[in-house]
């Protein structure tokens, strides 16, 4: 059963459920008013507010509604906040309740989960939503944000948690004289199960070899022959990952206690067929993180002594030296 959305605060509890935050509006004029010179749907006069929510929810729609009916262009930010003043992916809240695609010209399939909340952002777009059962971690709900974006051909940009999106009840003055309202509907689909949009969305194809490398070294490895099994005794494998590279893992990351919502996914280590190991997080408390920060959380301290040194003779012919390894 359809049920229309005509003002933003049915939104925001739909998509938002019993969570709290921070909520973020974001209102600009077209540049061009001002400049015809101005680039197409170019901001000027911009104003980020944050509200409290659910305290302030009625307020924020509000000032979104107001700022429209001035032919402001009005939108708010998809994810709640922990704290305000930042719309930053560092300052999202842990868990999202709501997975969000905007088609942007594609067309998400129509054998997929059917959206609980559909947004017309202008004559022929689109913006979709899926209430989840639960919450999940905020790092899953981006991750399956831009699968969905990827099936549906649709825009990928727009699957993080700072992105902002079109609200019900605003105008959409991009193709200005003509102004279009933004008007949605919740469908009564859902809530969905995390694990059967899990499986409904397909993986996105593997991208060409030459962007699978991770981070980190990629010319061939005259280092000293290292075993990757080594440096998991301690770590929690999940399952060997396909890699044309070489040998690939995926694991619980050391730091996984710094995850967004304590996420355990997006964390891989591998041996190079060339040589060289490699560690990847994919999560935004690791970012910087490399091969050596990981040997060096992972790497026991010998049992049988304080230090220990160990000598790898190098395979480098033209410098011969010996790498030392000290556990201390």
């Amino acid at each position: 059963m359809y049920e229309p959305l005509v003002r933003p605060e049915p939104h925001f509890e739909h998509i938002f459920g019993d969570s709290t935050g921070f909520l973020v509006t974001f209102t600009g004029e077209q540049a061009r008013f001002r400049d015809p010179d101005a680039r197409p749907n170019e901001l000027a006069d911009t104003r980020q507010r944050s509200w409290p929510y659910p305290e302030k929810a009625e307020e924020a729609a509000e000032h979104l509604v107001s700022h429209a009916q001035r032919e402001r262009d009005a939108y708010f930010a998809v994810h709640l906040f922990r704290e305000g003043g930042s719309r930053r992916a560092t300052n999202a809240a842990a868990t999202v309740r709501s997975l969000w695609l905007d088609e942007d010209g594609g067309h998400f399939p129509e054998t997929g989960p059917e959206p609980t909340a559909i947004v017309q952002s202008s004559a022929g777009r689109r913006h979709l939503y899926w209430r989840l059962a639960q919450p999940v971690s905020a790092e899953w709900g981006v991750a399956m944000n831009r699968r969905i974006a990827t099936w549906a051909n649709g825009d990928i940009t727009k699957a993080g948690l700072a992105s902002v999106l079109r609200a019900p009840g605003t105008v959409n003055c991009k193709r200005h004289p003509r102004i279009d309202d933004v008007v949605g509907e919740l469908t009564g689909a859902g809530p969905w199960e995390p694990s059967v949009i899990e499986q409904a969305v397909p993986q996105p194809p593997e991208p060409p070899p030459s962007l699978q490398r991770p981070a980190g070294r990629a010319e061939p490895y005259d280092g000293p022959e290292l075993e990757l099994e080594v440096f998991l005794e301690d770590v929690e494998v999940l399952g060997e990952v396909p890699d044309k590279l070489g040998t690939k893992y995926a694991v619980l990351c050391p730091w996984a206690s710094e995850h967004t919502g304590g996420d355990r996914s997006g964390t891989y280590v591998g041996h190079r067929a060339c040589g060289g190991l490699w560690f990847a997080c994919h999560h935004v408390h690791c970012q910087g993180r490399s091969w050596r920060e990981f040997k060096e959380r992972v790497a026991p301290a010998p049992r049988s002594a304080k230090r220990r040194t160990i000598t790898f003779p190098t395979t480098n012919r033209r410098n011969p030296r010996k790498i030392v390894i000290r556990y201390d």
